[in-house]
């Protein structure tokens, strides 16, 4: 549940501060997530760590003049809404922001809705008269209720495109009586119908011939039509979302050598039932290419500022993909670990040019390296103001932290650094180890598998750390396979649709855009001095700026 701090005494009285992101630090120094302008607090004063199950937990950096929760000193402890936090001369209020009005565990049980005004005149539904229908008609309505309220189940269930076109598919298919069928889209930059999911039930195979000049009119007049062609009985309708027709339902091949004389209308009913649902996943579809372009923007402009490191951030996505799959993660949270990954590293966009992308020196100076401990915090900031990343936060701001609480930049240790962050440590430093740098030769791959084992329990998590080792030699031994191309559309009057190329293209399709196939890694590079398996300075260096 969202949170924020309301200052309601001192300095700084009237200032809200949302807690965005898995950790924010409170403090004077201009670094911290909170700045308060107050010589009593000190530069990091305190932290607040969000937990994976929502709590919000208070922890004192070992200020000067301490933290104070409802008027007593803490030095760690668990937030409740309501509680006040004193630091230096500010007093603040932590509220859990409300849900629908009411939080739970409030004292507020009963509530009234006003009836008097009616944004929508009411309009009785028309009823089927059971008493005029025969046994086939009740067996066959009450067939269909059941398949249409299995859809409308799966629709609410299902989140991927290809997934719910199937479902659509499959209940026009049992609703109609039909042993074979497709699903045309309208692409909306060409005007042009592509063959989305098909459907053969029938003991044929190889192609489903049918107009394209048919399917277009089905568009245009938001129709359906049924009709018996060279082919057989055919049936065709619409699927319409906010009043424009978005695809278009095809069956043919009925079970009973004909279908119903009501069986258009149920698939018409389809159509327009799902057309909503279709469109959103459509949209959904766009959105993520759009996200999967922006991210990749974000990776150059990081490979810009930081040249010797260019494809960094891709190896560190792959590493952390077969860790997360040997993890056992899967859907969205391997996604959020890939897509953390990915951008783990923003920060350093805000880093100067002499730090980075102009530096030869072997050795970075003190000043330098405080420079590149910033980038952890930058990057939180850059990524927490964009909603439908905060997720992801934590990698950016926590893939320093040391599993021995050494790291930077809130010096968190063991459990409390969030899963996706530990992951990305474990990629990020083993990319920086394996990698050549302009004053490192980077070790081979199986060397660098030691040296993270030398790290474990220091710098990582130990058993990520093998889990790691063991996921690279599985992965090392079957190599991904190739997507496969998309399906060219015919542009002549009547097209084909290969049942085998499509079931391909659906199966490629349905894979989220940031989880694509992993990069194939380099070949090992060759054998470098590492002073005798011990961490020399240098690589002990690389593997802190990453």
């Amino acid at each position: 549940m969202p949170a924020s701090l309301h200052v309601i005494e001192g300095p700084d009285r009237g200032r809200l501060f949302t807690l965005s992101g898995t950790t924010v630090t409170i403090g004077r120094s201009a670094d911290n997530t909170i700045v308060l302008n107050d010589v009593a607090v000190s530069g990091v004063h305190s932290k607040i760590v969000r937990s994976e199950s929502g709590q919000y937990t208070l922890h004192d950096n070992a200020s000067t003049n301490g933290t104070f929760v409802n008027g007593r000193e803490a030095r760690v402890v668990d937030l409740k809404h309501g509680d006040t936090v004193r630091i230096g001369g500010s007093v603040m209020a932590f509220e859990l922001q409300r849900q629908g009005g009411i939080l739970p565990g409030e004292a507020i049980d009963r509530g009234a809705v006003r009836t008097d005004v009616e944004v929508v005149p009411w309009r009785e539904p028309r009823l089927i008269d059971v008493a005029s229908l025969s046994r086939e008609q009740l067996e066959r309505l009450a067939r269909r209720g059941g398949v249409l309220e299995q859809l409308d189940q799966a629709l609410a269930e299902l989140e991927a495109p290809t997934e719910i076109l199937a479902a659509v598919l499959d209940a026009a298919l049992a609703a109609g009586g039909a042993q074979r069928g497709f699903i045309l889209l309208v692409d909306e930059r060409t005007g042009e119908i592509v063959p989305s999911v098909v459907r053969n039930l029938t003991a044929d195979t190889g192609e489903i011939p049918f107009s394209k000049a048919l399917a277009f009119e089905v568009v245009a007049e938001r129709k359906g039509f049924a009709r018996h062609d060279a082919d057989g009985p055919v049936l065709g309708a619409p699927i319409v979302a906010y009043g424009r027709a978005v695809g278009v339902i095809h069956l043919d091949a009925p079970r009973e050598g004909g279908f119903d004389p009501d069986a258009l209308a149920v698939i018409e009913s389809i159509g327009m039932r799902t057309g909503p649902a279709v469109a959103a996943a459509r949209s959904r579809v766009d959105f993520e290419v759009l996200f999967s372009s922006m991210i990749d923007a974000m990776m150059k402009s990081i490979q810009a500022k930081d040249v010797y490191t260019r494809g960094h951030s891709e190896r560190v996505r792959h590493y952390s993909r077969i860790l997360g799959k040997e993890l056992g993660l899967s859907g969205q949270d391997l996604y959020r670990v890939t897509l953390g990954a990915a951008v783990h590293d923003i920060g350093k966009i805000g880093m100067p040019d002499s730090v980075l992308k102009f530096n030869t020196n072997p050795r970075l100076t003190p000043e330098q390296m405080d420079e590149v401990k910033k980038h952890p915090v930058r990057g939180a900031k850059i990524l927490g103001e964009i909603p439908f990343l905060r997720d992801v936060v934590a990698a950016a701001e926590l893939h320093h932290e040391d599993w021995d609480g050494g790291g930077y930049p809130h010096g968190m240790k063991g459990d409390e650094v969030p899963l996706i962050a530990r992951i990305v440590a474990v990629a990020d430093t083993y990319d920086a180890i394996t990698t050549d740098r302009p004053y490192q030769k980077g070790a081979p791959y199986e060397k660098g598998h030691e040296i993270l084992r030398k790290i474990a329990g220091k710098r990582l998590d130990p058993e990520l750390v093998e889990a790691f080792v063991s996921a690279w030699h599985r992965y090392r031994k079957g190599p991904a396979q190739k997507q496969a191309a998309p399906v060219p559309v015919e542009s002549h009057e009547t097209c084909k649709i290969d049942k085998e190329t499509q079931q391909a293209a659906r199966e490629a399709a349905a894979r989220p855009p940031a989880a694509a196939e992993p990069i194939t890694p380099p070949p090992p590079p060759s054998e470098g001095d590492d002073d005798e398996g011990e961490l020399g300075d240098t690589l002990r260096e690389i593997i802190l700026i990453g």
